[in-house]
């Protein structure tokens, strides 16, 4: 039986109304759309032009910090992001608020879950480390 600390339970709850088991568990890998790429990097407002994603696995491991290689485009930068991100494996991507249905509509096809939250990527990875 997996046992979750207090303060990860809300979060956990936000990604799925279904009974995860262990092994689903262990695939998370949580994006998370930040404006550095230091640990005490804000999280961003809109995910698509995070200048940075930190990826993590349900542990709190750090797994990779990523800078956006999208943000160059001239449109689609959104959609272009969560395709990156699912094709990286995130299950997850943590940011303030999506920009707009493209991207969600991607994320969505994808089976990528959308957590909103804000403070720090510190923040987050202290939860998933609890």
């Amino acid at each position: 039986m997996i046992k979750f600390k207090p303060a990860l339970f809300p979060l956990l709850l936000m990604l799925s109304s279904g009974l995860f088991s262990q092994a689903l568990l262990a695939e998370e890998k949580f994006a998370i759309a930040a404006d550095g790429a230091q640990p005490m990097a804000l999280i961003v407002k809109l995910a698509g032009v995070a200048p940075y994603f930190h990826i993590y696995d349900i542990n709190g491991n750090k797994l990779e910090v990523m800078a956006n290689p999208h943000l160059d485009l001239e449109y689609g930068i959104g959609p272009a992001a969560a395709a990156t991100l699912a094709d990286k494996g995130v299950t997850v991507l943590v940011a303030k608020r999506v920009p707009g249905p493209k991207m969600e509509e991607v994320l969505i096809e994808r089976g990528v879950r959308i957590v909103r939250r804000h403070g720090t990527v510190e923040d987050v990875v202290i939860e998933l480390k609890e």
